[in-house]
């Protein structure tokens, strides 16, 4: 079955879920249809939940992850190498990984392992992906499958590290995910992985992210009530930019104390983040956005283009209901996408070249709109002598002329 509904929470088991938006019927916005299946494009229904017992808040539609992976149409290294060669540092400085095990779960294309392996690690990737075949390419010891308790038959050795970086909050089955990392780290070895915060989610109102391959938007409050099921301890984490805001949190396989820093922050989510009575302006607050979008796009009456392909793009689309009518094209530099179409739409996904050529044979972009507005930065930056202006519609709606103007987030 390629859908199913959610009939308990994921965390606890809870049957009692209470609804905080509701996004209709929208279309699975990994895919990236063809011409010949732009008639044939399938849509679920999509909302977003909480449980009140263990303060998960998780969808309610989940998509048979063979489906949702087998055409799966994403590089991390097209805009996140400089990223990740970073966070390979970082952990170096930290781990002096030269000589260490280290697995990481959701590898990618590699653009983390290859950093990681230049400074001397032993680190190996697992993914469902096609990605795979491209650090293959690199020489990169990768494993295409999902991880699972039962990757034990695939990794032989233990790991001192296990990673996932964006990847934990894609995974349906939690308890099997952890408990897999539990068993193939070695003891008083660490778990490290980032996710989007909820924080981030709520309070900056990016309802964007939010779709049927994103399943759960954690809390510092609701990832140790997972993890300490299995006697595994949160001991650090921190609140990063990347994807417009996340939390990179550290997980010892030891029972253990857990750290002041740690609870006071699960102090402070107890009175925001993970208050029923906080979240319940949610949806309030995501349809006043929508009106006020599209209060100022139908009053443009001016050619628009869009900027970022992505997954926040699909939705916002399908939630405001544009289309080629609205946006001409969309560019993207993935060039996996290249000569596709956006999820649930009829708009054209071009690369960069072809906006080039577009501005100097017609001389009629107006207005980019960038749906990957957490690169606004860069993306201005490259474009900035096409001459036009730039709408961003998080975390407020803006029309502007520069980067400079833009207000209200920190771009990556």
């Amino acid at each position: 079955m390629e859908y199913t509904k959610r009939t308990s929470c994921a965390g606890c088991g809870n049957t009692e879920l209470i609804t905080l938006l509701d996004l209709g019927s929208v279309p699975f916005v990994g895919e990236f249809p063809s011409r010949v299946d732009l008639d044939n494009q399938t849509r679920w229904s999509l909302q977003l939940v909480f449980c009140n017992k263990c303060k998960l808040v998780q969808t309610d539609s989940l998509i048979n992850p063979k489906v949702a992976f087998k055409d799966y149409k994403y590089l991390s290294s097209v805009s996140l190498s400089e990223y990740f060669k970073e966070v390979a540092n970082v952990l170096d400085k930290k781990y002096n990984v030269k000589g260490k095990d280290i697995l990481e779960i959701g590898c990618n294309d590699g653009v983390l392992l290859e950093p990681l392996c230049e400074l001397g690690a032993n680190a190996v990737g697992v993914d469902p992906s096609e990605s795979v075949e491209v650090a293959k390419q690199r020489g990169l010891k990768v494993h295409r499958g999902f991880f699972s308790y039962d990757s034990h038959v695939t990794f032989k050795n233990k790991f001192d590290l296990v990673l996932s970086n964006n990847a934990f909050a894609h995974i349906i089955d939690i308890h099997d995910v952890v408990k897999g990392v539990n068993h193939v780290l070695k003891p008083n070895g660490e778990f490290i992985f980032e996710v989007h915060y909820l924080k981030s989610l709520i309070v900056e109102n990016q309802w964007d992210n939010i779709y049927h391959e994103h399943i759960y938007y954690y809390s510092l409050t609701a990832l140790n009530n997972i993890f300490k099921q299995y006697d595994m301890t949160i001991i650090d984490y921190e609140i990063i930019p990347i994807h417009s805001g996340s939390i990179r949190v550290t997980v010892s396989n030891s029972k253990q104390e857990t750290p002041q820093k740690v609870l006071d922050k699960i102090d402070l989510e107890s009175v925001t983040i993970c208050d029923l009575s906080y979240l319940t302006q949610y949806s309030i607050d995501v349809k006043q956005h929508i009106l006020d979008f599209n209060k100022m796009f139908y009053n443009l009456d001016q050619n628009v283009v869009g900027y970022g392909a992505s997954g926040r793009a699909g939705i916002f689309c399908s939630m405001t209901e544009l289309d080629v009518h609205d946006i001409e094209f969309i560019v993207d530099e993935s060039p996996q996408r290249a000569g596709r179409y956006l999820s649930g739409t009829k708009i054209p996904i071009v690369d960069f070249e072809h906006l080039q050529i577009t501005n100097d044979i017609m001389d009629n972009i107006d207005v980019i709109f960038i749906f990957a507005w957490n690169y606004s930065k860069m993306i201005i930056e490259k474009t900035r002598h096409l001459n036009c202006k730039y709408l961003v519609a998080f975390p407020t709606v803006q029309l502007v002329d520069s980067y400079e103007e833009l207000k209200g987030f920190e771009s990556i």
